[in-house]
């Protein structure tokens, strides 16, 4: 297989900043901070899958291979306060396409649906008589609840480990789209795992993120995931390539995202989680450079519905982020939340946890703790083995407290810090608010819940995924809970 750097030259970077300056010229002559509702441009949402926020060199890193949205960023509004609910992707896709938190959509655990009645972005644009494509990666269900115009499934391609997007089937669409306005999920599999294995990089190409040793081992996978990553990039082009070729950039709104984090962030609550990625671009029509807007993926719905020309319901979880592109809101939210179970995953650990983000503090409740275990042994209630064991294998506190601003990649819990005291009361006062409202089955006195789940069930050894359950323990598990009831909505 051969691979291709990608490589900018000084021209392209002056032609760049050109066009920048004069669409910026164009946006403040045509638009100032007019609002942006119902003009009804194209939408297209290019979705990596499974990359870290620090796997960017527009946040930061200097090494690795992401030339596309380097360059993409140049002439977009780049988002530095951009969040996920839940950093595993069904439920992280099932929020961006629902505009509801993971709780009340329903798809809080990997592998599962959405709640029977939630209306999804296909259902509000095709109402609004947009086009809605999906092409590439699905991982949401019911497929009654996504009915997609078109979903063009990724295809597979020689030599790569997942397959790809189909750029064929997107380019004849758009020969032939006509008059009538469309949004396209562009869902690239990569750089998720299995990696590209030959790969042209080599340990001294990695900048290793401070929160993961640089060990042989390490060092040798992160070649490979910076090859997958070179490879979602070039999906990224191309698809750019295409609006240009069919003269479609100025009539459309590109967004660029990440699904969630990878490595020691994926099914956690944590910044390395759940802070994602996260650029739009509009040529003229929005503001370029930075903001630090606090944003979750359960805007988008209520962008789109609003750009369409539709108002978006009242009772969605996100808000329409038009104030912030147009440059009229310097501030979006001012709280952001967190979402994690790990149960019906492969390493399935139970250990719920939810989390509430300011925009600098991040304050995390551990709900399957060993403090809670040992107080409810100590208290002697019997101790559930699926339970304990979780509470062992991740070993966190009950209570974690960081502050993201000194502290990005939250090393320092700083829950018991009498400074911090008042942050910490207010935090958790509002996040358990939020629960409530949310029809959370979790409280602070409420059993941890174990869930039926469809896939990598508690009492199913999978060696493979070195999850070895004792044999006294491999029976059928008692009290499991059905998800969907357990945070149904009281009528």
């Amino acid at each position: 297989m051969i691979y291709l750097r990608i490589v900018f030259p000084i021209t392209f970077g002056i032609t760049l900043l050109c066009a920048s300056l004069c669409w910026g010229d164009k946006f403040d002559q045509e638009l100032g901070v007019n609002s942006l509702q119902g003009t009804r441009p194209n939408i297209v949402f290019f979705l990596a899958d499974d990359q870290s926020r620090p796997d960017h060199a527009v946040y930061g890193n200097t090494k690795v291979p992401t030339p596309t949205t380097l360059a993409f960023s140049k002439q977009a509004l780049v988002f530095d306060r951009a969040y996920t609910g839940q950093a595993v992707c069904a439920p992280s896709r099932s929020m961006l396409y629902s505009g509801l938190y993971p709780i009340r959509n329903g798809c809080f655990l990997n592998h599962y649906a959405i709640r029977s009645g939630v209306k999804t972005l296909a259902t509000y644009l095709r109402e609004l008589d947009y086009q809605v494509i999906l092409a590439g990666k699905s991982h949401v269900k019911p497929s009654a609840q996504f009915p997609w115009t078109e979903h063009m499934n990724p295809v597979r391609e020689a030599g790569l480990p997942r397959p790809v997007i189909p750029l064929d089937k997107m380019d004849r669409f758009m020969a032939t789209s006509g008059d009538q306005p469309f949004c396209i999920i562009v869902a690239s599999e990569y750089p998720h795992g299995p990696y590209i294995k030959e790969t042209p990089f080599t340990a001294t190409d990695i900048q290793m993120p401070p929160y993961l040793p640089s060990t042989d081992w390490n060092l040798k996978r992160a070649t490979q995931y910076y090859a997958s990553i070179a490879q979602k990039e070039k999906e990224f082009a191309a698809v750019l390539e295409l609006l240009k070729k069919h003269d479609l950039e100025s009539d459309t709104l590109v967004l660029y995202a990440d699904d969630h984090g990878a490595d020691m962030g994926k099914f956690t609550v944590s910044d390395r989680g759940l802070r994602v990625a996260f650029m739009a671009r509009w040529p003229g029509r929005i503001h370029t450079g930075r903001t630090d807007a606090l944003v979750s993926f359960a805007d988008f719905v209520p962008t789109a519905i609003e750009l369409a020309g539709g108002a978006a319901p009242a009772d969605l979880d996100g808000k329409s982020l038009l104030p912030v592109l147009t440059g009229a809101s310097e501030t979006h939210h001012d709280y952001v939340y967190g979402v994690s179970h790990n149960q019906g995953i492969q390493r399935r650990s139970v250990f719920p946890q939810r989390s509430i983000h300011d925009g600098r503090y991040h304050y995390v409740h551990n709900f399957n703790s060993m403090e809670r275990i040992k107080r409810e042994r100590s208290a002697g209630k019997a101790i559930n083995y699926f339970l304990e064991r979780g509470a062992k294998e991740h070993g966190h506190p009950e209570e974690q407290l960081f502050d993201t601003e000194l502290d990005p990649f939250e090393f320092k819990n700083r829950a018991q810090d009498p400074e911090l005291a008042a942050v910490k009361a207010r935090l958790k006062d509002q996040l358990f608010k939020w629960m409530a409202q949310q029809h959370d089955h979790l409280t602070q006195s409420s059993p941890v819940t174990l869930f039926a789940v469809e896939r990598h069930h508690l009492n199913q050894s999978e060696p493979q995924f070195k999850y070895i359950v004792p044999a006294e323990y491999a029976g059928p598990v008692a009290g499991l809970i059905d998800p969907h009831l357990s945070t149904q909505p009281v009528e």
